[in-house]
């Protein structure tokens, strides 16, 4: 369930996120289609769908890196471009360059330059922050250590750790589980968590359809075209997953008859 500040998180009460009749094309070859969409405030949000479903080009078009052929979009009532200091964004892992020669502090330091400024050095109170979420990520004891050294489940933290910095309202993340081992992972929920209980929204493409119920309040399962969005436990369902993925849903066959909400962790 939502934390108990999230109906007071965006005036009237309105949705973190509303999508509007929301286009993307690329090469005259639609990528989103139509997309009309709403994400509650305080929630935890999953996006889902095959591969070239258009997951990352949503969460980019929210961000406003990519340009649609058609709609709106409005984060907290506002335009993006009116909203980018509440909103923080957590990448695909396999986007970043690893080998920039910085270290762990440095890289979650970058998530504080949007309020300081490109061309001032953080100060006292910005490394105590970074420090912070470094300890909440559990990555504190690696702050001197080159970004490069790092597993690729010590980088996903990391990012977050920078996600953290920033003090955003609403947390897009592109993948934050994608390669990461199990303590990660426990790790990443246990955050997404604590966001979303202060009464922030998190917003995530998610792969492991197997654990939707037990991390996320809501759920997006789109396959160009929006399927079905809306709390878990009444649009994460076979039928909807079987629109979305052609029949081709790999841990549903593995259990007969049963409804999504109660399959067993694979």
């Amino acid at each position: 369930m939502a934390g108990p500040e999230a109906a007071a998180s965006v005036p009237g009460g309105g949705p973190a996120i509303e999508v509007n009749d929301l286009t993307v094309a690329y090469r005259e070859q639609p990528v989103l289609w139509d997309i009309d969409l709403e994400v509650r405030p305080g929630a935890l949000t999953a996006i889902v769908g095959p591969n070239g479903a258009g997951k990352t080009t949503l969460i980019q078009s929210i961000l406003g890196l990519v340009r649609p052929a058609a709609g709106r979009i409005r984060i907290l009532d506002r335009p993006i471009r009116d909203a980018r200091g509440e909103v923080a964004y957590v990448p695909q892992r396999g986007t970043v360059d690893w080998d920039f020669p910085t270290s762990v502090l440095d890289v979650v330091l970058m998530g504080t330059y949007r309020e300081v400024g490109w061309f001032r050095r953080p100060g006292r109170a910005e490394r105590i922050r970074a420090v912070a979420a470094l300890e909440k990520v559990g990555m504190e004891a690696y702050q001197d250590r080159q970004i490069r050294q790092l597993s690729g489940g010590q980088q996903q933290r990391v990012f977050l750790a920078r996600a953290l910095v920033q003090e955003a309202r609403i947390y897009l993340m592109d993948e934050p589980f994608q390669g990461v081992d199990a303590r990660t992972e426990t790790a990443i929920v246990e955050v997404l968590r604590e966001l979303r209980d202060r009464g922030d929204t998190v917003v995530a493409v998610h792969h492991a359809l197997q654990t939707v119920p037990e991390y996320f309040d809501d759920v997006v399962i789109l396959n160009v075209r929006r399927i079905a969005s809306g709390p878990v436990s009444e649009v994460f369902t076979e039928e909807n997953l079987r629109v979305a993925y052609g029949g081709r849903v790999p841990f549903l066959h593995a259990v007969s008859d049963a409804p999504v909400a109660d399959l067993p962790e694979s």
